[in-house]
């Protein structure tokens, strides 16, 4: 197994496997003057131990080879990268043989002998340009859904991603009696922020707090920005005590922000769930309630809600 270093800036990492050496290096040495890395492999089984120990862009293997068929590379390559393409060759060329190449996904099928290098070279950059393509749709849908469920300002999860989760929490607490417990805060006096150094400056509160609860959240917590400059946390396997514990931090590191001379500071509620809260709407409402209260002490204030009791009946 050779690989060997080029001058030209890569563009890819090229796999040629081929127990033929003459045929394998002119095909090694077209990949490369089109600015790819090259790895040869003389046979199946050193095909393998290279799909094993390096990330392909692209492979192009001979059918029928010592230790394994380009097929049972190609095959091997999929299990580890399933976007990967390949183009495969044979001189013993049959219909069979190319449809069963394509149902197994490879992207071309060529024969030996090449009825020209530059078809080639046009296969070998169409199987990259595919393989980009996938990875760019995939780059895109991933952005997709997570533009999907996120606040594009503070980067904190949406009111959409908050309402899916918090359903799903809630009917795990009221099927196990597993703890979950929510903070509700909101900030206190943003619009003299606002007023004073205006929008931008009340985004760049709104950032900074979204920092500061990020930092004290864990990785299985919920931080939402809830709409506006309210935030809500969702924190699955928290009790009323813990959670207290929690609002006091963030409301610690809320403290330390300014705006220009001004003090930021938030009101926060912090309720845990009971099974007094007959459903996840109720649950929301009582954060609500506890945020309320807090904001009717006054400035910088949290309120924990003890939990409710379920009705006599």
């Amino acid at each position: 197994m050779e690989a060997t270093e080029n001058h030209i800036e890569p563009v890819g990492l090229a796999l040629v496997a081929d127990d033929d050496a003459t045929f394998r290096q002119l095909l090694a040495r077209r990949a490369r003057r089109m600015g790819l890395t090259v790895i040869e492999a003389e046979n199946g089984t050193e095909a393998l131990q290279a799909v094993a120990a390096n990330s392909f862009d692209v492979l192009v293997l001979d059918v029928y080879m010592p230790g394994a068929t380009g097929l049972e590379v190609f095959e091997a390559a999929r299990r580890l990268q399933p976007d990967i393409q390949a183009i495969v060759m044979t001189g013993s060329a049959s219909v069979e043989t190319a449809v069963e190449a394509l149902r197994q996904g490879v992207y071309d099928y060529m024969t030996k002998p090449l009825e020209s290098l530059a078809a080639y070279e046009v296969s070998l950059t169409r199987a990259l340009e595919h393989r980009h393509l996938i990875r760019e749709n995939k780059r895109l849908f991933n952005e997709v859904q997570r533009l999907a469920i996120t606040d594009p300002l503070t980067g904190l999860f949406n009111r959409h991603k908050l309402t899916e989760a918090l359903e799903t929490e809630f009917e795990r607490a009221a099927r196990y009696g597993r703890p979950v417990s929510l903070i509700m805060m909101d900030l206190d006096d943003l619009k003299v922020v606002n007023d004073t150094h205006g929008h931008v400056g009340g985004d760049a509160v709104l950032q900074r707090v979204a920092d500061a609860i990020r930092g004290r959240v864990r990785r299985l917590d919920l931080p939402t920005r809830y709409g506006g400059d309210e935030f809500l946390v969702l924190l699955p396997e928290t009790t009323l005590e813990d959670a207290q514990g929690v609002a006091e931090r963030i409301g610690f590191e809320v403290r330390k922000i300014r705006a220009g001379n001004l003090a930021v500071t938030a009101s926060i509620g912090v309720v845990g769930w009971s099974p007094a809260h007959q459903t996840s709407k109720e649950f929301l409402q009582a954060a609500d309630r506890a945020l309320y209260e807090a904001k009717r002490r006054g400035r910088g204030s949290i309120v924990v809600r003890p939990q409710e009791r379920v009705p006599a009946r």
